[in-house]
């Protein structure tokens, strides 16, 4: 066990307490002893009960902590993956094609990734971040398969950006491995990389505490692969020419990692590394008993059994629900993937109803959202309706959250889907709620996550300015 303090800038506040309890002995007493005890015969000594009821008070203010052993745990290891969509990997010389390969792969290694956190980055042009850090494998492999290059709103190559993107994507203290899938860098973009590191040679990364790891995979073949149709004329080149690969497997050595091409099998990397995180489970907080002394301290005071009334009259679930809601151990869940714990703790029926439509259960993200009536409830919640299969009720939910906020550009592109997806109505009027919901071609299908997916990279490129903004319609 070891005791530890949680806010020790408090114990300044001794140095205060300190100097009255020195200020009250050196007072010197109004009557002499023998005075005293022949005008008050009954008056005892005066216990100065406000001081020492001030530390107690301080030193739980310090917030004192006992570890009993198991103050920490392994955490889940990060996992960022890097995925080249650029017009190259197109290129048919791993059949069928390079993205097709890659996107392959990753699949069999998301199978295998139990317990690890994830996080995916496409890039081209420029890098956008997919699908942040998660645990939630479902979520990634509704994205995996119909990722290509033409979802990419601007064509080109730029790992530098990616990898920019994907240090920023580690918490701080936390060792993370990132696997770069790419067919090759250029000298000036592997010089651009390793300037990004925090840590520079392969000796100094292992004994930096934290450091990140580089693992590239190598979507292409070690020979010069021949161009035609539509992907030479977009190229502008016949041919593309075969990878660096002593420069790509310079920069994962000096980076803690390793170059392996793309196989038929699995690669066969380092493990990844693993770190330890606090456990709240394993503390014991003794601040709250160190207030029981002033109890027995107000009985000292002059009106010592009003101020004990007052105490025990204090609803005793207060104290117990202000440490059960905690926001960051709610965040760490939601982060973490465990969407069932986040739920359970988050407070805000906006992050409780993301918690439970992460956790699948789209019924109770319907409720949770349905606490608020803001503009991100409404959009939420016709998400949640999409996914159940309620489209009427998720088209109404969308329109209350562009009444709210015109300017809400997901609610009217989602809107937009649901109205393209939605069948014709029948020859003589359209039918009613329940016609649509007993149909079983009135309910549409939501839009494929892919879709979506495109849409949101094209708005981020208008926002960063790389695409041109189209103009309205008239």
């Amino acid at each position: 066990m070891e005791l530890m303090l949680l806010r020790p800038w408090w114990l300044l506040a001794l140095l205060p307490w300190l100097w009255l309890g020195w200020r009250q002995r050196r007072q010197a007493p109004l009557l002499s002893p023998l005075m005293r005890r022949y005008l008050l015969p009954r008056k005892g000594t005066t216990v100065p009960w406000r001081w020492w009821a001030a530390l107690p008070a301080i030193l739980a203010l310090c917030g004192p902590v006992l570890e009993q052993g198991q103050g920490s745990r392994v955490a889940p290891p990060l996992d960022i993956w890097l995925l080249d969509l650029s017009r190259s990997m197109a290129a048919p010389d791993l059949a069928p094609d390079r993205a097709t390969r890659a996107r392959l792969l990753l699949q069999d290694l998301l199978a295998q990734s139990q317990g690890r956190r994830i996080a995916l980055i496409l890039f081209a042009a420029d890098a956008y971040l997919a699908m942040p850090a998660t645990r939630d494998r479902e979520a990634i492999a509704r994205l995996l398969p119909d990722v290509r290059p033409d979802i990419m709103p601007l064509q080109g190559s730029n790992p530098v950006r990616a990898l920019a993107l994907g240090l920023a994507q580690i918490p701080p203290g936390q060792r993370a491995r990132l696997l770069l899938v790419s067919d090759g860098l250029t000298a000036r973009q592997a010089e651009d990389i390793a300037a990004l590191w925090p840590c520079q040679g392969r000796w100094q990364c292992l004994r930096q505490p934290g450091a990140p790891r580089l693992d590239i995979l190598l979507a292409a073949t070690q020979a010069q692969v021949p161009l035609g149709g539509e992907l030479a004329l977009a190229l502008g080149r016949a041919s593309l020419p075969p990878p660096d690969l002593a420069l790509m497997a310079g920069l994962a050595r000096r980076l803690g990692g390793q170059l392996q091409p793309l196989g038929e099998g699995l690669p066969t990397f380092a493990p990844l590394p693993t770190d330890l995180a606090p456990d709240p489970a394993g503390r014991q907080e003794l601040g709250p008993w160190l207030l029981l002394p002033l109890l027995l301290l107000c009985l000292l005071a002059r009106r010592g059994a009003l101020w004990l009334a007052l105490l025990l009259c204090l609803p005793p679930q207060m104290p117990l629900q202000a440490a059960q809601y905690d926001p960051a151990a709610a965040l760490q869940a939601y982060g973490d993937g465990d969407y069932l714990k986040a739920a359970r703790l988050f407070q805000d029926p906006i992050w409780r109803g993301n918690a439970w439509y992460r956790a699948g259960d789209f019924e109770r993200a319907l409720a949770a959202y349905g606490e608020q009536s803001g503009p991100t409830a409404h959009y939420n919640r016709g998400n949640a309706l999409v996914q159940l299969g309620r489209i009427e009720e998720a088209r109404l939910a969308y329109l209350a959250c562009l009444a709210q906020d015109p300017a809400h550009q997901d609610a009217r592109y989602n809107l937009a889907l649901l109205e393209q997806s939605a069948p014709p109505p029948p020859m003589g009027g359209a039918p009613s709620s329940d016609e649509t919901k007993a149909s079983p071609q009135g309910t549409a299908d939501p839009a494929p996550p892919v879709i979506l997916l495109k849409e949101r990279l094209r708005k981020e490129a208008l926002r960063r300015g790389l695409l041109a903004r189209p103009e309205d319609p008239g």
